[in-house]
C-alpha cells in the first residue's frame, strides 16, 4: 500500500537508462537519416537556414530524451554533417564563405547551449519528482507508524519490498559488513539490515527513515511489555496486600473459636455435661469447616492466577454434581434441586463452583433453587435466591476478589471470584441477574454434552 511513490521513483531510474539509449539512438540513426532526407530534398537554393534548423531541432530532441552527452555529441556531429553535405564546397570540410563559417559556429554554440539547458531542466525535473516521491514515502511512513498500522515485522516486510531486498531484519548487535547487504543504524542500539539491496544516496536517506521508525516501534513494543509487566506486578502486589488483610481479619475468628473450644474442653472437661460438650464440638466443627472453605478458596484463586487450572472434561449429569456439592454444606436442606441436564464439564471443578454459589446464596436467602435447561449446544444452570439482591451498578464488582456485600459472611470474599474463574476455565461463563420478585440469580452457561 504505502511504498508506491518510492517504487515508482526507482522505476524512473530504470526509465532514465532507456532514455539515454533513446538519445544515443537519435544521434546514431536519426542524424544520418535526417542528412539523407535533406540531401535528397535539397534544390539549387543556397544558404543553410533550413538544414541548420532541422539539425538543431534533432539535436535538442536528443538532449531532451537522452541528456547532456547525447546532446553534445549530437551537436558536434550535426555541425560536421552540415558542413560536409550542405556548405559549399560540399563533400569537404572546407568552408569558402565567411557567412557560412559564422552560421556553423552559431549553430554549434546554439546547439551546445540548448542541449545543456534542456539537460539541466530534465535533471531538475527528475530531482523534483524524486524528492516528491521521497517526501510522499516518508509521509506515508509517518502516518502508518503513528497511526498504529504497522508493527515491527510488518514494517520490516515493507522495507524489504520497498528497496527490493531479499530480506530485512532488525539486529541488536552491530553486524559485520557483508557485500550485497545494506546496514543502516536504527537508533537505541539497533541496526536495520537489508540483504541483497544496493542503496544510492537518496535511497539511503529513505532507508534511514525506515530504520528510525523500526527502532521507534521496537522501543514502543518494549515500553508496552514493560508497562504490562509493571501492571501485573502492581496487580499482584494489590492481591497480596488484600490477601494479607483479609486473612489476618477473617481467619482470626474461626481460629479463636477453635482455640477457645479446645481450651475449654482441656480445662473444664470434667465439669461439662454432654450437651455442653456437643455444643463445643459443633463449634469446633463449624470453625474447621469455615477454615477449610477459606483455604480452599485461597488455593483455587492462586491456581487461577498462575494458570495452573487444567480441566478434565467429559459428559457429566449435573444432578450428581449438585448433590455432591451440597453434601456437608450447612443449610443444604434449604436448597431445592430441579431436573438438571448433562453437560461437558470437569465435575470436580464444577462442584467447587456450585458449592460456592449455593453457599453465597444461603447467606442472604431462606430458600435456594437450582434449575437447569438445555440449549442446542449449551447448558444453563441457575442458582436462584430470594434475598435482597444486588444493585445493577454493583454486580460487576461482586466477582472481584475480596468483595463481600456489606461484610456479610465469614469468608475472605473469594467465593464468587473463584466460581467465575473455574467456570471460565471450563469454557463457560457466570453472570448475575435479577430474580423475578426479588433476589439474585447466578446463571452458569456451560458446554452441552457431546452428541
Amino acid at each position: 500500500m504505502g511504498n508506491t511513490g518510492w517504487v515508482e521513483t526507482r522505476a524512473a531510474g530504470r526509465l532514465g537508462r532507456w532514455r539515454v539509449a533513446g538519445g544515443w539512438l537519435l544521434v546514431v540513426v536519426g542524424l544520418p537519416a535526417l542528412t539523407a532526407a535533406l540531401v535528397h530534398a535539397r534544390s539549387t537554393r543556397s544558404g543553410l537556414s533550413l538544414e541548420s534548423m532541422c539539425f538543431l531541432s534533432l539535436t535538442v530532441l536528443a538532449a531532451l530524451v537522452g541528456g547532456r552527452w547525447p546532446g553534445l555529441v549530437g551537436a558536434l556531429v550535426a555541425a560536421l554533417l552540415l558542413n560536409y553535405y550542405f556548405t559549399p564546397p560540399v563533400h569537404t570540410l572546407t568552408v569558402d564563405r565567411a557567412p557560412d563559417v559564422l552560421t556553423l559556429v552559431v549553430f554549434l554554440v546554439t546547439a551546445v547551449a540548448v542541449s545543456a539547458v534542456v539537460d539541466a531542466a530534465a535533471r531538475r525535473r527528475e530531482q523534483a519528482a524524486s524528492a516528491e516521491s521521497e517526501a510522499a514515502t516518508l509521509a506515508m511512513l509517518n502516518r502508518s507508524v503513528l497511526g498504529g498500522e504497522y508493527d515491527v515485522p510488518r514494517l520490516l516486510d515493507l522495507a524489504r519490498a520497498t528497496f527490493g531486498a531479499e530480506h530485512a531484519e532488525l539486529v541488536t548487535e552491530e553486524p559485520v559488513p557483508v557485500p550485497g547487504a545494506a546496514v543502516v543504524p536504527a537508533g537505541a542500539g539497533g541496526w536495520l539490515v537489508l540483504a541483497g539491496a544496493s542503496l544510492g544516496p537518496r535511497e539511503r536517506s529513505v532507508a534511514q527513515a525506515f530504520a528510525s521508525h523500526v527502532g521507534v516501534l521496537r522501543e514502543r513494543e518494549e515500553l508496552v511489555r514493560q508497562s504490562m509487566a509493571a501492571r501485573q506486578l502492581e496487580a499482584g502486589n494489590r492481591t497480596r496486600t488484600a490477601l494479607l488483610a483479609a486473612v489476618s481479619h477473617d481467619l482470626r475468628t474461626p481460629l479463636a473459636g477453635l482455640r477457645s473450644a479446645t481450651e475449654t474442653l482441656q480445662t473444664h472437661d470434667h465439669r461439662l455435661d454432654e450437651s455442653e460438650r456437643h455444643e463445643l464440638l459443633d463449634a469446633m466443627e463449624s470453625s474447621i469447616a469455615r477454615l477449610t472453605t477459606m483455604v480452599s478458596d485461597l488455593l483455587d484463586m492462586s491456581r487461577l492466577e498462575t494458570g495452573a487450572v487444567t480441566p478434565i472434561a467429559h459428559d457429566v449429569p449435573l444432578g450428581e454434581v449438585v448433590r455432591r456439592s451440597l453434601a456437608g454444606l450447612q443449610g443444604a436442606e434449604r436448597v431445592h434441586v430441579g431436573e438438571l441436564p448433562t453437560a461437558y464439564v470437569d465435575p470436580g471443578l464444577l462442584e467447587r463452583v456450585v458449592a460456592n454459589l449455593v453457599a453465597n446464596a444461603l447467606r442472604f436467602s431462606d430458600a435456594v433453587e437450582v434449575e437447569g435447561e438445555t440449549c442446542p449446544t449449551r447448558v444453563t444452570l441457575r442458582v436462584v435466591d430470594h434475598g435482597p439482591g444486588v444493585e445493577p451498578a454493583l454486580r460487576g464488582r461482586i466477582f472481584e476478589p475480596f468483595q463481600r456485600k456489606g461484610d456479610v459472611g465469614t469468608g475472605v470474599g473469594l467465593g464468587l471470584a473463584v466460581a467465575r474463574g473455574l467456570t471460565e476455565a471450563q469454557g463457560g461463563s457466570l453472570e448475575a441477574v435479577d430474580t423475578p420478585g426479588g433476589g439474585l440469580t447466578m446463571v452458569l452457561d456451560l458446554p452441552g454434552a457431546e452428541p
